[in-house]
Parts: structure tokens; C-alpha cells; sequence
């Protein structure tokens, strides 16, 4: 199972489930331009930035957007920036799926725009992005999957995303938000209009109402120690993801030596 795994993903929780159980969308089913989504947005916006603050400090971005998980960020950047970009051998490759003009490097271009997930998709560990003067996308996917660690922001970042699929298993929810400096050229209008996702505002406000950011991988933690000596694996930053340099993981390996393996499901 740890060498055949198509993707990484947390377990189901069964305290989350509950609490979908018990969301009402029809709670949100708004007439537009009522102000009403709107508020939600704010009210999420603030939570979000107060819930995360512990791991990184969002005070520098002004203007914060509801998306469908970080992937729908990365597609609304994807289709709005046409300079030159580049991201690490071993990082999510979607946004180099949809628009196949990255470049994938080993060491880091000093002209091009960054596209960086931290902590990494490629091993789910933190990295340090500290001395880095390139424009920078940051992906944040994983933070609510880990432990509070600080993540230094690079001082030329642009946007920064997150998701709630990762932490809590909310894959179908695609629950997300981007941050900005600036207002967003495609996503700025859609807020205007309140053209969003209404739900994921009562979902993600419901999350953080119920779990600090680290309770998962604190509830998880310990399983994957155990897992991870019961088949000699490193564990991860990520409470779901595990590491190995063994051959036998090679058809898994992200980066350099090291393959990427989800224990979800694994027996401890």
C-alpha cells in the first residue's frame, strides 16, 4: 500500500464529519448583493488571519480571496501572470500542468518568479525561504497538516495560499483562501459582485471554531511515530506523510533520494 499510494491525503475524521453534518448550506443561500456573503468573507478573512498567525504573519497582505482550495489560486495566478516563472524539482506540478511554461530547477534562478510550497509538497517538510529577493508565489497548502512552526515570508512575496483539504480531509469541500498585496486583477471583481463560494465561508469558519491549526497533527502525531518505526520511515513535518531513501520507494521519490509516501490507512 506505502509503494502504491496515488496521492497523499489525511484520514477521515470523524469529528469533522460530524460537523458537516450539521452545517445547513441553505444557511447560505443569500440573494446577492444583500451584503451578506460579504460579511461572511470578512468575518472569515479575520478569523483565518488570527487561526494561522502563530505560523505565519499575514499582516503585509491587504486584500484575501475565497478560492476552491489553493489549486483554484494557483489557476487564477496561472492565468493572470505571463512572466517568466520557475519552481524546485519535487513541488506540486499543477500549476506547471496547466500552463507548461515553468522551469524546474534545482537550484534557484535569481530573475524568475518563485512558485514555492511551504511546508513542501515534495517532502512535507518546512523549508527555509529566507534571502530570497525573486517575486514568490507561496504555496501554504499544508499548514493545518503540521506542527506551529514560524515560516519566514520572503519580503517580495505576492500571493500566498492556503487549503482546508489537507489537515482535515475536506479533499470534495475545496475549501481555500489567497492572500494579496494587491487586489487581485480576476479575483477583486468577483468579490465585488460577490461571486464566490458562500459555503466555504460557513465551512471553514465552522473549522476554525472547533480546532486550533495544529490539533490534527497533535492527535495524529504519535501514529505516524509508530508507523514510521514499524517500517522504518522518517516521519514527516506532515502527520500523513512519510520518507524514505529505500529503493524499493524509488518510483515515489520527489526530490533528490527522497520518495514521499502517505501512511493513511497503514496499520500501526
Amino acid at each position: 500500500m506505502l509503494k502504491n499510494s496515488r496521492w497523499v491525503q489525511s484520514p477521515i475524521w470523524p469529528e469533522v464529519e460530524k460537523l458537516l453534518k450539521e452545517i445547513k448550506i441553505s444557511d447560505t443561500y443569500y440573494l446577492r448583493g444583500n451584503n451578506k456573503a460579504s460579511g461572511d468573507l470578512k468575518s472569515v478573512i479575520e478569523l483565518h488571519r488570527n487561526w494561522v498567525k502563530s505560523i505565519i504573519d499575514l499582516s503585509e497582505f491587504s486584500y484575501a480571496y475565497i478560492t476552491a482550495g489553493a489549486t483554484e489560486a494557483i489557476n487564477h495566478w496561472r492565468m493572470t501572470d505571463k512572466r517568466p516563472w520557475q519552481y524546485f524539482k519535487g513541488d506540486y506540478q499543477w500549476p506547471q500542468i496547466i500552463s507548461q511554461n515553468g522551469s524546474e530547477n534545482k537550484y534557484l534562478n535569481s530573475k524568475e518568479v518563485l512558485y514555492v510550497s511551504n511546508p513542501a509538497c515534495s517532502t512535507g517538510d518546512f523549508i527555509s525561504l529566507k534571502d530570497i529577493n525573486n517575486p514568490v508565489i507561496l504555496d501554504c497548502a499544508y499548514i493545518t497538516a503540521t506542527a506551529i512552526k514560524k515560516i519566514i515570508i520572503p519580503k517580495n512575496t505576492e500571493q500566498v495560499m492556503f487549503s482546508f483539504s489537507k489537515g482535515f480531509g475536506l479533499i470534495g469541500q475545496r475549501c481555500g483562501l489567497v492572500y494579496t498585496k494587491k487586489p487581485h486583477s480576476t479575483l477583486e471583481p468577483l468579490n465585488k459582485v460577490e461571486c464566490f463560494n458562500y459555503s466555504s465561508s460557513k465551512i471553514m469558519k465552522t473549522i476554525m471554531n472547533n480546532f486550533t491549526v495544529d490539533e490534527m497533527y497533535n492527535k495524529y502525531k504519535n501514529t505516524q511515530k509508530e508507523i514510521c518505526n514499524k517500517y522504518d520511515l522518517i516521519p514527516s513535518d506532515t502527520y500523513f506523510i512519510a520518507k524514505s531513501t529505500d529503493p524499493f520507494y524509488k518510483k515515489l521519490r520527489r526530490k533528490n533520494d527522497i520518495a514521499r509516501l502517505c501512511i493513511t490507512g497503514i496499520d500501526k
